[in-house]
């Protein structure tokens, strides 16, 4: 409300200012185009405060929301918070249990996943693909290689097919693919714009999208991470493998030499090599 206005009594505001300097002081009634002018200006003024003042507290109130439903997700540690351009949308990171959270005022529900359920991470400016990151081992791309086939892909596909101008921009936002069929989606916009297209050499845009990225570089440390935990476990997995094929071959061995020399029957070996081999 305060915003509109402000905008009216910007527009009044200019109109006596041109109607003072066109009657060179305000024609027949200098006294009343000052008085108006000055008026409308310092009404200008005041509405764009107090509507400032309103942002400023709609905020702090909806961090104080997301700060409060982050206290009340069982075993979890908010260590690093990014909050939407808005305000409705933060994206937490609990460091010591190896988890990342998507908290939107708008949901009754709060989406957590572990470092492990994250697919993919890119940026997109007004819905097409800027810098991507993907899971790398084997699990991990299985896993989005599901989601893709389920339908995933046709919607990134029609997010990429979309047009824009390259030079201003209305929207950044951060889109995270988790293992999650039902909502496999999680996006933060840290540019948004109705309206307006910002320029990409203007502060806004620059603001929105160093957050985006230092977001993207961070969530790519944690896909990164679980790649590794991956990695280590399968090369564990191996060794156990190869370990165990190798007692089974050296009690193999035993077997053929106790019925070579007469201490086991056939029928003996043959039962005692079903159970080893399974």
């Amino acid at each position: 409300m305060y915003g509109v206005l402000s905008g009216i009594s910007a527009i009044f505001a200019f109109i006596f200012f041109f109607v003072i300097l066109a009657t060179r002081g305000g024609g027949n009634y200098p006294i009343l185009a000052w008085v108006l002018f000055i008026g409308f200006g310092i009404g200008s003024w005041y509405c764009y405060k107090k509507n400032k003042e309103l942002e400023e507290e709609k905020i702090a109130q909806m961090r104080y929301e997301t700060d409060d439903r982050l206290k009340r997700i069982p075993n979890y540690k908010s260590s690093q918070q990014y909050t939407s351009a808005n305000g409705d949308v933060t994206l937490s990171i609990d460091e010591t249990n190896k988890q990342i959270s998507f908290v939107s005022l708008k949901l009754y529900k709060d989406r957590v996943y572990s470092y492990h359920d994250i697919l993919k991470s890119e940026i997109l400016t007004d819905g097409i693909s800027v810098t991507s990151t993907n899971r790398g081992s084997q699990l991990g791309g299985a896993l989005l290689g599901g989601l893709l086939a389920g339908g995933v892909g046709a919607l990134i596909g029609g997010l990429s097919g979309s047009t824009t101008s390259q030079e201003k921009v209305k929207k950044i936002e951060l889109n995270v693919i988790v293992n999650d069929t039902a909502n496999p989606i999680c996006k933060i916009a840290f540019l948004d714009s109705e309206y307006s297209a910002y320029a990409k050499d203007s502060q806004a845009y620059k603001d929105g999208y160093n957050t985006a990225y230092h977001c993207h570089q961070l969530i790519g440390v944690l896909i990164r991470q679980a790649d590794e935990e991956d990695k280590r476990k399968e090369t564990s997995t191996g060794s156990n493998n190869s370990q165990g094929n190798m007692a089974v071959a050296d009690e193999l061995r035993k077997l053929v030499q106790l019925r070579d020399e007469g201490i086991i029957s056939g029928d003996e070996f043959e039962a005692q090599k079903k159970k080893l081999i399974g």
